[in-house]
């Protein structure tokens, strides 16, 4: 028997007359029954679907009726407590069945043998000579065992006993165990190939789970950081605001205020980027359309952009339609767009530069107005400046992309601009495109929105108009944002008393009726919510108009209680504009009440 010098345990296992496989050619041969083999070959086909465990078991019940043994069973290598190499008896048939799950070594055994010589190998009474079975009852006459092939290794041993001497093994059983140990070991690799792709599977939904989890919690944090951005920003935009009008005089000091100035409106733009960047994470940012005049919107860009072009002495064109255009647009958020690709234009075209702004819309009242196709106004922004490389613009509407000049630039922003952009102008329906010949040749930007409508005939403020003076009552926990914003307000000339808590509110308006009550909503203790109820019952604030100052800037984020005991909701910091404009809509709408009461 070749390989048995290599081996001590099978070369003393044939000399005591244990190992005699050379017998299983000399027994008598049964002929094969191919019939029952093909019906067990089908049961285990079936069972292929079933568990590891019942799969096994079903092969060595098959092993133990084709053999006709009287136990059979199937040994898989592992290692014990200890890390010594086993053989757990993972499915047993037979007389034998008692012993599932228990362990034989590997170094003393039959199954041990049959590896190391690489081949189906023949016990005769094995309990004489290996210690690891005495426990075995009946005793054991003949132990067949084959090895269960498999890579780097192999996987195990399938086995058959005969615990009556009138059965012995032939070549035939070592056919059909062979046969069914490769079977196995087909199942085995099958199985364990899936339980491996479904642990990959596992760890790459998990990977996927935690890159979902921390781009949330980037997501939440921006989020959060800008909100609290928002409190601080607050009272410096005011005392800034402030202290112009109070040094208006000194030239020294309004030229260092002018430099504050310009840096808090870099700041006040970032913190908006980020806020934008995460309602649009969140589908927070949205649109609402009203009919208005695209002239207001483009000059209202333009003058919110006007002060940097200037102090980069660029020569700003702007080209509009001399005749009126009405547009069903959101006139705030169509400012933004135009107004944030002017700011990248200023930004990035060296001092000196040209800029041109250009706005063409049909003049429906010409005839025009039934063909749908002409009802686009086409906006465009072109510079001359440090232009986008080939290899950056497929991807500056990327949230956060930037090339290296942009972000080694003073005022090189977060990447946010452009992405917010696209947005804006995809929840208008319209197209934006951008072209550059390269770096240092300028870009251009051409927006195409389908908004162009027929003139409604009401009324459009173009106009702003300073609000007379009011009662105000400001509410802020915040010490500093009260004190800067009610100076600011009181030189505005309006009356001004401040409360930093709730109960000192309510204390103050038992004698002082105010027409507008500026609330933070978020004070400890008793909430800006809660005081404006508690205002709201009160009989001598009936005609006092509730207003909501918030860091949140979008309407999603404020309750449907929120909406119906405040009468409007302000961005923190506190714009003059977006206040007053609040009164004019307020005293407009009750002038238009008290007609229709007359």
């Amino acid at each position: 028997m070749t390989g048995l010098s290599a081996s001590p345990t099978a070369d003393r296992a044939q000399r005591e007359g244990c190992l005699v496989t050379p017998t299983l050619d000399t027994h008598p041969h049964r002929p094969p029954d191919y019939a029952a083999e093909s019906s067990a070959m089908h049961r285990l086909a079936q069972a292929l679907t079933s568990s590891d465990d019942a799969l096994l078991q079903t092969l060595s019940d098959t092993a133990l009726r084709l053999c006709e043994a009287g136990s059979a069973g199937i040994g898989l290598r592992e290692s014990d407590a200890d890390g010594n190499p086993v053989f757990r008896w993972v499915a047993v048939s037979g007389a034998c069945v008692a012993f599932v799950g228990t362990t034989t070594p590997i170094e003393d055994s039959p199954s041990g043998v049959t590896l190391e010589l690489a081949a189906g190998q023949l016990f005769s009474f094995p309990q004489r000579h290996f210690v690891c079975l005495k426990e075995v009852s009946p005793e054991i006459i003949e132990e067949l065992v084959v090895p269960i092939p498999g890579r780097p290794e192999p996987w195990g041993t399938l086995w058959v006993m005969s615990h009556d001497r009138e059965r012995l093994f032939d070549a035939e059983d070592r056919r059909i165990l062979t046969s069914l140990a490769n079977f196995t070991c087909a199942a085995l690799t099958m199985t364990r190939a899936k339980a491996d792709a479904e642990a990959r599977a596992a760890e790459a939904e998990a990977a996927r789970h935690a890159l979902a989890l921390a781009e949330a919690r980037k997501d939440d944090f921006i989020a959060l950081l800008s909100h609290e951005l928002r409190n601080p920003l607050a009272p410096i935009d005011s005392a800034l605001t402030a202290a112009r009008k109070l040094a208006a005089d000194n030239p020294a000091v309004s030229s260092a205020l002018g430099i504050a100035d310009r840096q808090m409106r870099i700041l006040k733009r970032l913190v908006s980027d980020l806020l934008d960047a995460s309602r649009i994470k969140h589908g927070k940012l949205a649109v609402r359309l009203s009919y208005g005049s695209l002239q207001d919107i483009v000059a209202d860009a333009v003058t919110a952009m006007k002060t940097d072009a200037s102090n980069g002495e660029h020569h700003l064109h702007v080209a509009i339609p001399p005749y009126p255009v009405t547009v069903h647009a959101d006139a705030a958020r169509l400012t933004q767009v135009i107004s944030n690709l002017l700011t990248n234009a200023v930004k990035y075209t060296p001092r000196g530069g040209d800029i041109t702004l250009s706005v063409e819309a049909p003049d429906l009242g010409s005839g025009s107005a039934h063909d749908p196709s002409a009802r686009h106004a086409v906006i465009t922004v072109k510079d001359n400046g440090t232009g986008i490389s080939s290899s950056l613009l497929p991807h500056v509407f990327d949230m956060f992309a930037q090339s290296a000049s942009a972000r080694g630039h003073a005022e090189g922003g977060l990447g946010i601009g452009l992405a917010v952009v696209k947005h804006l102008v995809t929840a208008h329906n319209g197209t934006v495109t951008i072209t550059s010949e390269g770096e240092g040749k300028g870009t251009e930007v051409t927006l195409q929105l389908p908004i162009v409508c027929e003139s409604t005939g009401e009324p459009v403020v173009t106009a702003t108009r300073p609000v007379s003076p009011i009662r105000i009552l400001l509410v802020d926990d915040n010490a500093d944002t009260m004190e800067a914003l009610g100076t600011l307000l009181e030189l505005e000339g309006h009356e001004v008393k401040r409360a930093q808590s709730g109960p000192d509110a309510l204390s103050i308006v038992e004698s002082f009726t105010p027409d507008v009550a500026l609330i933070d909503v978020t004070m400890p203790g008793m909430d800006g919510l809660e005081l404006a109820q508690l205002l709201r019952l009160r009989a001598q604030c009936c005609q006092t108009k509730l207003v909501a100052l918030t860091g949140h800037t979008d309407a999603a984020s404020s309750a449907p209680a929120d909406e119906r005991i405040f009468d409007c909701h302000l961005v923190k910091p506190l714009s003059l504009d977006d206040l007053a404009d609040f009164m004019r809509r307020s005293q407009s709408r009750a002038t238009s009440l008290d007609g229709e009461a007359a």
